[in-house]
């Protein structure tokens, strides 16, 4: 059975289906969605070479509509050790993301400590855990809360596992794993009990490693906001230790 998709792919163009949508506005994409893309297309045009994926930022500076949508890449940096990639995601000729992707070829581990400072969790593996009903899939994915949830106020843990495709009939890889649940980190380190009141403009996730299997684990470890401007960090994990951190920066924003 094929798994459903975010996109379709029509010639040059990403054809949006009703589970790429946003929460914001009926006719905009969900962040996840144009991460998630933007992060696909990259790893498919210029992954490989031994390289590892170890960092893609991406801001979102335009609500992106529910209409077909290009990427186009260029490398920025190619060389020995290091491979830097941009990518903008386009309707028409208006950009409504852009991306940037560091790709990092692995060297021996030298030797000494380094202090590791907030110690990684020790959390029980995701069949230990409860997945939350969501019969509308709201949230694109499938959640196991270890420690807290959405509306709470607390320390929040959670297995996160993709239920979708990036686009119609190519694999989730390990990279477009993470892409697609980082932008997760917004809704999890900025909804309050009383809702959620920011929308994020960027994602930032750093690797030191890809995921092996299909959960991704996210450990809110920090929201700090003034003026209406907030910042959210997590520690994101697989189901063997922690593989990175994903950040986020939000405005005051009131769903219309």
């Amino acid at each position: 059975m094929m798994q459903e998709a975010l996109f379709d792919r029509d010639g040059d163009a990403f054809v949006p289906h009703a589970f790429a949508r946003g929460y914001w506005t009926p006719d905009s994409m969900d962040g996840r969605a144009c991460v998630a893309l933007l992060g696909h297309e990259i790893e498919r045009r210029h992954g490989g070479d031994g390289l590892v994926p170890t960092r893609l930022s991406v801001d979102m500076h335009r609500l992106a509509r529910m209409q077909p949508c290009t990427v186009e890449t260029r490398v920025i940096r190619d060389g020995g050790r290091l491979r830097l990639v941009e990518a903008r995601l386009m309707i028409g000729d208006n950009e409504y993301a852009r991306a940037v992707c560091q790709l990092l070829r692995p060297a021996p581990v030298p030797p000494g400590q380094v202090w590791p400072g907030h110690e990684p969790w020790d959390a029980p593996h995701p069949d230990q855990v409860a997945s939350v009903p969501d019969p509308q899939r709201m949230w694109r994915a499938e959640l196991r809360p270890i420690a807290g949830t959405i509306g709470t106020y607390g320390p929040r843990r959670v297995w996160l596992r993709s239920w979708y495709a990036i686009v119609g009939g190519e694999p989730l890889t390990p990279f477009t794993r993470v892409a697609y649940a980082s932008d997760f980190a917004s809704p999890w380190t900025h909804w309050s009990d009383a809702g959620i009141h920011f929308i994020n403009t960027d994602v930032i996730a750093q690797l030191h490693r890809l995921p092996a299997g299909e959960w991704i684990g996210l450990e809110a470890i920090l929201h700090d906001a003034s003026q209406g401007i907030a910042l959210g960090h997590c520690r994101i994990y697989d189901e063997t230790g922690p593989i990175g951190s994903v950040s986020t920066t939000a405005l005051a924003n009131s769903r219309t």
